[in-house]
């Protein structure tokens, strides 16, 4: 494959094919934080709160079986190189939040929306994308960094996976994989998920989308020349 086509293009490949998955569970599964949100908290409705925990858990546990066979070094990924800064991340969070809440929208839901011809959605993803970029690489960095630091590099994985596997000298794969079913036990308990099988079958396909992703890239960064980052689909950096 590298013979007859470049490793970007090939990543390029790797990403539509996931990405027509996540668009698929966006519009007609109705996969979205926001709308998740606003179902738990003003309509009483956890359906989609599920499908999104479905989708966290079977990711986990995914890339934690990938690893086991060998497809994936997840110490590979920018998540697990640096030190977990958790200012950081409920700064990000909250402002994330805020923001999506103010839109009307997610970034994810928002891309969804403009392939559907909103012109709202194009306003949402463009001012999302300038602001992405500007704080990863442009003028807004420099503020990040003295404010949260530079990312410094972690002497062992930031991961409770991780952590648990070293403090009692289990099985990483095991203990991950065991993770990722405890949440999507949580998420999917209730009898109606199993009765309706649509919001399984969306969280499904997006957990599968995401390990794409993680195996898709690692093979690139394995047998590649190009020195390509392991990655997998995310919010705000690739719009910007």
């Amino acid at each position: 494959m590298l013979d007859t086509l470049s490793e970007p293009a090939i990543v390029a490949w790797i990403g539509l094919a996931g990405g027509v998955v996540l668009g698929l569970a966006a519009r007609i599964g109705r996969f979205c934080t926001l709308g998740a949100l606003e179902d738990l908290f003003y309509g009483d409705s956890s359906e989609r709160v599920r499908m999104w925990g479905i989708a966290i858990g079977l990711s986990i546990a995914g890339s934690f079986a990938a690893q086991a066979l060998g497809w994936i070094d997840l110490t590979n990924s920018i998540y697990l190189s640096a030190a977990w800064n958790p200012w950081a991340s409920v700064a990000g969070g909250l402002t994330f939040g805020y923001g999506m809440a103010l839109a009307g929208n997610c970034g994810y839901g928002a891309l969804a929306r403009l392939g559907g011809g909103d012109i709202r959605a194009f306003i949402i993803v463009l001012v999302m994308g300038i602001f992405a970029y500007m704080t990863i690489a442009g003028p807004l960095a420099y503020m990040r960094i003295w404010v949260f630091g530079g990312g410094s590099a972690a002497p062992t994985p930031p991961s409770i996976a991780f952590a648990l596997s070293d403090q009692f000298g289990l099985s990483l794969t095991w203990v991950g994989m065991g993770l990722g079913f405890c949440i999507f036990a949580l998420a999917a308990v209730r009898r109606p998920i199993w009765q309706h099988l649509k919001t399984l079958f969306w969280g499904g396909l997006v957990a599968g989308a995401i390990v794409s992703g993680w195996i898709g890239t690692q093979w690139i960064a394995t047998h590649g020349f190009e020195e390509l980052p392991v990655v997998t689909h995310t919010f705000s950096a690739p719009i910007g």
